[in-house]
């Protein structure tokens, strides 16, 4: 046992500490894996999640899955928190938004609870580069802000140099490139003192990215020339080739065509073996400029043909992607109506054999009862005459139910299902372009479509709900769920919006919320009213979110500062028995379905919800859920 403890220190300590190849040191925690027990084990399994985070990001997850479990057997939080962090990243790096921000957010409170400082500043940086890549800049520089608070404290140099780094990310990206300079060149003096090489590699290509905005050439193929000379080549596949790809831009600039072109193809081999699908697109377009500038018109018509195929391949391979989930999502509607019809049936069919049970219990009465025959027979022909009345006011009431609900499916289906799902994904493609984000009024153009077609989306989505709700198909499945993660989640999918009404998304969380509801349902509660105050909210208006505990529930509060309301209208909007809507601030649309959903789900978790409003004053919408039990 003792031999077995000093082997798995002696690989530990060669893959963390020894200045090795990626390759060796994934070698080395693979046998360290072996021979570890459960209770070291899920650190080795951290350690290869985020050693795999760039060259298998879903390798990466998989091991953070594992470490989780492990970890949680043996009640070490510190291990549980890290694996939620290496988790984040790799969904981020494989463009999964959604479930990185859950996994960062669950760490960072899981971080706070359990008073793990390093953890914390740890998961305020991943938070805030997750925010440059969603270009929330204001959000990352207030997430870094407080990681930078932490990493100072502890006196943290690793930690610091990652929070200089994103910084500098974050102004480069504002354009303010004296202020990113100075925090890359930071970050760049911390990482040479820790001797951590393959951070100066990331240093040295973002100073060469700031310097090519400048327009300071020599200086950034400098830095880009640095930066591959410390480039683990291994472990940052995905670095490596997008300096590759840079240098190349340069090379075209300075006429250097031949050198040019050795950087792109070695800049294609190694995005061809990783399968990033940008940067072989990008080099479509490099070589295709090569080869024009060098007359070799033939070869340059090849590559933008191939161009041409490959950002048709990628838009059809992603539009497929969102047509299949959403047929999917119809048929199994479709399947569930028709075992609704058969069990509507099935109960027609037992009413009428009742009734003719009762006919014939009627009918035995009336021969032994000679004496009261007659008076039995109308009482007994009135009771038929209503009941068959009543049956055929059912049938009709049955059928013309379902003659709705095929004619609602059937709208879905072909009316909004096409056209919502392509210009969905097309107005996202387009906004990925970098045309489109070079252009300040192609982007608010498309900020306005995107506007629009994420309404009818909403709507769609609040339709389903309702109908799913009247037909008493909504699954009610309670659990214990953050609150928090639940708002945050949520204002993701607002941000750019209020960001193009010029609204201030001002949240005040404080502790972790714990309630006992059903995430989806409250899922829909906290967007209808995040939604609804961004629509009523003028342009430069504010919105403020705030929970507190109040007697068993936490009562949270959605509170903007935009046209408010009457009593009359207060009324309307929360009564069950009509849908009542008006035009928003920027003449935005609804249907009033949203606030009668988000009333029914709250009532249905055991809570409340209820308005405070005046006009042009603002309005409070309030909602309370029950604090988890466990």
């Amino acid at each position: 046992m003792k031999n077995t403890c000093y082997i798995i220190i002696l690989f530990l300590f060669i893959a963390i500490h020894v200045k090795a190849t990626n390759t060796e040191q994934v070698d080395s925690l693979y046998n360290a894996l072996i021979y570890a027990n459960d209770s070291v084990k899920s650190h080795v399994l951290n350690e290869l999640s985020w050693e795999l985070r760039n060259s298998e990001p879903e390798k990466s997850i998989e091991y953070g899955f594992e470490a989780i479990k492990l970890a949680e057997k043996y009640n070490d939080y510190e291990e549980i928190v890290q694996a939620h962090s290496f988790i984040g990243v790799a969904y981020r790096i494989l463009g999964n938004y959604s479930e990185a921000t859950d996994y960062f957010f669950k760490g960072l409170e899981l971080a706070k609870k359990y008073n793990l400082k390093e953890q914390e500043g740890y998961a305020y940086i991943n938070i805030g580069n997750l925010h440059i890549y969603q270009e929330y800049y204001y959000n990352a520089i207030e997430n870094l802000s407080q990681a930078k608070k932490i990493a100072e404290e502890l006196g943290h140099k690793r930690m610091l140099g990652y929070v200089h780094l994103n910084l500098g990310r974050a102004q480069m990206l504002k354009n303010e490139y004296v202020e990113a300079l100075s925090h890359f060149n930071k970050a760049l003096e911390i990482r040479i003192e820790i001797d951590q090489v393959s951070g100066q590699a990331v240093c040295y290509k973002y100073l060469g990215d700031t310097y090519y905005a400048l327009n300071q050439k020599p200086k950034a193929l400098s830095n880009y020339k640095k930066s591959l000379e410390v480039v683990d080549e291994s472990a940052d596949k995905d670095l490596h080739a997008n300096i590759l790809s840079v240098i190349a831009k340069l090379y075209i600039e300075e006429g250097n065509y031949e050198l040019a072109l050795r950087n792109v193809e070695l800049s294609m081999n190694i995005a061809k073996d990783i399968g990033a699908k940008l940067i072989i697109r990008d080099n479509l377009k490099i070589l295709s400029e090569i080869y024009f500038n060098t007359k070799n018109y033939e070869r340059a018509s090849y590559n933008l043909q191939c161009l041409i195929k490959y950002n048709d391949t990628l838009f059809n391979q992603q539009l497929s992607e969102k047509i299949f989930n959403l047929e999917y999502q119809i048929e199994k509607q479709k399947k569930q109506t028709e075992i609704d019809l058969l069990n509507k049936d099935k109960r027609i069919n037992e009413l009428e054999i009742k009734r003719f049970r009762t006919s014939n219990i009627a009918l035995i009465i009336i021969l032994t009862l000679i004496t009261i025959m007659f008076v039995y027979v109308l009482i007994t022909s009135k009771q038929r005459r209503t009941q068959n009345k009543l049956l055929s006011e059912q049938k009709e009431e049955l059928d013309q139910t379902n003659k709705t609900k095929d004619k609602m499916f059937l709208i879905i289906g072909h009316d909004l299902r096409g056209p919502v799902g392509n210009l969905k994904a097309l107005i996202e493609m387009l906004l990925e372009e970098d045309e489109v984000r070079e252009s300040k009024n192609l982007m608010e153009t498309f900020s306005v479509f995107m506007k629009s077609i994420q309404a009818v989306s909403d709507l769609l989505e609040n339709l389903l709900l309702w109908a799913k709700s009247q037909r008493g198909e909504m699954s009610f499945n309670p659990e214990n769920l953050s609150l928090n993660t639940i708002i945050n989640r949520n204002l993701q999918l607002f941000r750019s919006i209020a960001d193009f009404k010029e609204i201030t998304l001002h949240v005040e969380l404080g502790n972790n919320y714990e309630v006992f509801a059903d995430k989806n349902m409250l899922l829909s509660v906290v967007r209808n009213l995040i939604s609804n105050a961004i629509k009523y909210t003028p342009k430069g208006g504010s919105i403020y979110i705030t929970t507190e505990e109040e007697s068993g529930f936490y009562k949270t509060s959605v509170r903007d500062t935009g046209i408010g309301f009457n009593k009359a209208t207060a009324q309307k909007i929360l009564n069950s028995k009509s849908f009542y809507s008006t035009a928003g601030t920027a003449n935005e649309v609804g249907s009033g379905l949203g606030l009668l959903l988000s009333k029914e789900f709250v009532e249905r978790n055991g809570g409340h919800l209820w308005a405070e409003s005046s006009p042009n004053n603002g309005a409070t919408f309030y909602f309370t859920i029950p604090v988890s039990q466990f």
